[in-house]
């Protein structure tokens, strides 16, 4: 550590360990006013799913994926994301709402049925059909939210040029640097389950999963009988070397359908989907996938929850540190399957030196407050286990063990909020005007390419588009949508 640190101190980098950028991701269930899966059909005013970069759907219709803009820090991140949730909200009718939990609520059999056949995207009707066989409709409808992280581009260029050696280009040194925070992450991965793990109970029998168990849990999705791949087909983390010959491998000999199928806590991303290219151009991004909804936060994630996440980060960038990755996996079950009012000793022990390590690290690069702030409430949650996503939501499991009256409860009362605000983009409302919030709409749901700094733009391919408050000012006779599609000559 001494030696990065030394050089992040004497090139003024320091500031820069916390200056990350974050695109989120999420995937929530649209559901009746009774908790049934909607029949809605998607929204004939989004563009196609294929090319639109913000509005998808993932196994089925009714499970909308919404994808954020990337912006530095966490606050913009939550805002963003709650910008695309808002545009879905614009669109649900019927009473229908989003549900708020990672696992959906048991579904009847004709339920469950109709998701398994609610695939209107032709382009991915094999690989969608190839998932139902292979992991069963239930597990396929388990969401969550995706984390995309990146450091400070210009930190992360100084920092790979310096630790540079004749035998290493800087690619492959930032992509180790990448690999080190990735590794971290999976051997750490019972803290972040039991930290923002928020799926207690199950709906629908999971494929693999016993036939009963002691409920509720930590969180489902995040054991081994949830959102991953099956035991004999688990991708290592041990090296990146490693990880790149399985992963080829498993496509070669068609274990695996795609890329896609790799169900591991954090992928590698680059420029392009190949490992080749990601090897020679290298990772650009990590794309976290062992978040849980948090139904107690409106967006399904908390700004705390991503400043202590980049603080980890950070930290393990700086120190390099050495991981054990043999028990990472079952430690992470075991915390999972636990009892969510619960906590191992060994979980309060060792998330505990971790912390202190943070706060100490934070003090050292003179962090923020907010990171502080994360701090403490991880260490609340450590000493409480009833202060935990999980734990807090033991108190509202019915006896059936089901969480569907809280589900519909909190997803209503979110999309009635919503429906009472005469901003057209609520979350935009103390920063944007109002034909600004209807341009960025209509902006979304076209697809074109949004853009908050330096200035508020949207492009069409090599055309932009520069927002103000007043210009462009919007002739009365036509709407939001039309005027950009006048603009960006769309139809």
């Amino acid at each position: 550590m001494a030696d990065i640190w030394s050089f992040l101190q004497s090139q003024h980098l320091v500031p820069h360990l916390l200056k990350g950028y974050f695109g989120l991701e999420s995937e929530q269930h649209r559901l009746t006013a009774t908790g049934q899966l909607s029949r809605a059909p998607y929204p004939s005013t989004f563009s196609s799913r294929q090319t639109n970069p913000y509005l998808k759907t993932d196994f089925a219709d009714n499970m909308l994926e919404m994808v954020a803009p990337p912006s530095q820090g966490s606050r913009l991140a939550v805002r963003n994301l709650t910008m695309i949730q808002e545009v879905e909200l614009t669109h649900l009718k019927n009473h229908d709402f989003l549900w708020p939990l990672s696992v959906p609520p048991v579904f009847s059999a004709t339920d469950l049925h109709f998701a398994g056949q609610f695939n209107s995207r032709a382009w991915v009707a094999q690989y969608h059909d190839y998932l139902q066989a292979k992991y069963g409709t239930s597990r396929e409808l388990l969401t969550g939210i995706h984390i995309n992280f990146s450091f400070d581009r210009h930190l992360l260029t100084q920092l790979s040029a310096h630790l540079t050696s004749t035998t290493e280009s800087a690619i492959t040194c930032q992509n180790q640097l990448y690999f080190q925070c990735a590794q971290a992450f999976v051997a750490y991965r019972w803290l972040f389950t039991y930290l923002f793990g928020a799926s207690p109970v199950a709906g629908n029998r999971l494929s693999g999963a016993p036939v009963s168990f002691s409920a509720p849990v930590r969180s489902l999705r995040n054991s081994n009988f949830g959102y991953t791949n099956f035991a004999e087909e688990t991708i290592t983390y041990a090296s990146l070397a490693a990880q790149v010959r399985q992963l080829n491998a498993m496509l070669a000999n068609q274990r695996f359908f795609s890329l896609h199928e790799f169900y591991g806590p954090v992928r590698l991303k680059g420029r392009a989907t190949d490992l080749a290219d990601l090897l020679a151009n290298g990772i650009e991004r990590l794309e976290f996938r062992a978040f849980d909804l948090d139904p107690f936060a409106a967006s399904g994630i908390a700004p705390t929850t991503l400043d202590f996440l980049e603080l980890c980060l950070a930290y393990w960038l700086v120190t390099r540190p050495t991981l054990d990755l043999t028990t990472a996996r079952e430690r992470n079950h075991a915390v999972a399957m636990q009892d969510p009012t619960e906590v191992f000793a060994w979980v309060q022990r060792e998330g505990g030196q971790l912390v202190a390590q943070l706060r100490e690290f934070a003090q050292t690069i003179k962090a923020p407050a907010a990171y502080f702030h994360a701090l403490a409430t991880v260490q609340q949650r450590l000493q409480a286990p009833t202060k935990t996503p999980s734990g807090r939501l033991a108190q509202f499991i019915t006896s059936d063990h089901q969480l569907l009256n809280f589900g519909i409860t909190t997803g209503q009362r979110r999309y009635q909020l919503f429906a009472q605000d005469p901003a057209p983009v609520p979350v935009l409302a103390e920063t944007y005007s109002v034909q600004e919030q209807r341009l960025l709409q209509a902006a979304i749901e076209l697809g074109l390419s949004i853009s908050f700094t330096p200035a508020l733009q949207i492009s069409y391919h090599h055309q932009s588009l520069s927002l103000t408050p007043t210009e462009p000012l919007i002739p009365s006779d036509i709407t939001a949508r039309q005027f950009l599609c006048r603009y960006f000559a769309l139809e």
